[in-house]
């Protein structure tokens, strides 16, 4: 392993939005960093930029880490067949919103001393593709990692170590499932209520001449890669579903209260929500 953190050759795999914005700030942090992408222009547009050094898959034997910002099945299909550029001891780590047994399909394919550490950056930006790539949208997020017991220790603080560098701000450690478990809540839950926004019946030309602060933040994660969010749905339907009927639970409350013309009730939804949502800001920014 190279002494130099800020040296160690670094791997994207697939240069999209998320994968380029990891490439432009690994590349202004100092790192060689191989960019791979399954369309090829895109990996020569990612050259171009300066962003990456090599889009030769042959380079990946150089890669000390390797990050995926592909879909599992493209993941999966990868690894297969790059498994003899892997380079010994390579740590290889994921971006992907719903974890559900993954790392163990992996396991079985891996040679042993290649690890894979599942991980998720909190962060982002509405629109899909390299040319949307932001190397500072990692600033001050929070980046999950999702260990399981074979995992080494010291492979887990590289991954850490690499999303601290980057500058995101906590990296905490949870489970699969209960990662899933809130994101389900967190974050497919309000693609789904900012796509039904802009569902809604109520929608029309018009609609522009009205927007203020709120609607334009509610609807932001509007503009979305239905592609990707299709399958990050189905991937955790069983706990998206719960949280919708959780959101509609709560929905539902807030419709009463107001149907039924009860200041004391919905006096009380507000202040509750705000209480929380202060709650929330304040632990977070610590």
């Amino acid at each position: 392993m190279n002494s130099d953190f800020s040296r160690i050759p670094v791997a994207v795999i697939g240069l999209g939005l998320m994968g380029g914005s990891f490439a432009k700030r690994l590349k202004e942090l100092g790192h060689p960093v191989i960019g791979i992408n399954r369309t090829e222009s895109v990996a020569r547009e990612a050259l171009s930029m300066g962003i990456v050094d090599t889009i030769d898959p042959g380079d990946l034997k150089k890669a000390e880490i390797v990050i995926f910002c592909t879909p599992e099945k493209g993941t999966l299909a990868f690894i297969k067949e790059h498994l003899s550029l892997l380079q010994k001891g390579a740590v290889l780590t994921d971006i992907a919103g719903v974890k559900n047994g993954f790392a163990k399909e992996l396991r079985a394919i891996l040679p042993k001393d290649v690890d894979f550490i599942s991980g998720h950056p909190m962060c982002g930006r509405e629109g899909a593709g390299l040319s949307q790539a932001d190397g500072r949208i990692f600033e001050g997020s929070n980046y999950i990692l999702i260990p399981e017991p074979w995992n080494r220790k010291e492979h887990l603080e590289l991954v850490r170590k690499l999303a601290l560098e980057m500058g995101c701000a906590h990296v905490p450690v949870v489970t699969a499932e209960g990662h899933d478990r809130a994101i389900a809540y967190t974050s497919d839950l309000p693609h789904v209520v900012a796509t039904s926004l802009m569902n809604s019946r109520s929608y029309s030309e018009e609609t522009k001449y009205f927007i203020g602060g709120s609607f334009r933040d509610e609807t932001r994660v509007a503009d979305i890669n239905e592609d990707l969010w299709t399958s990050l749905f189905l991937s955790n339907r069983e706990k998206l579903v719960e949280e919708i009927d959780r959101f509609r639970e709560a929905l539902d409350r807030a419709r009463e209260a107001i149907a039924a013309g009860s200041e004391e009730d919905i006096r009380k939804f507000l202040k509750e929500a705000g209480r929380r949502r202060r709650e929330m800001i304040d632990h977070g920014s610590h």
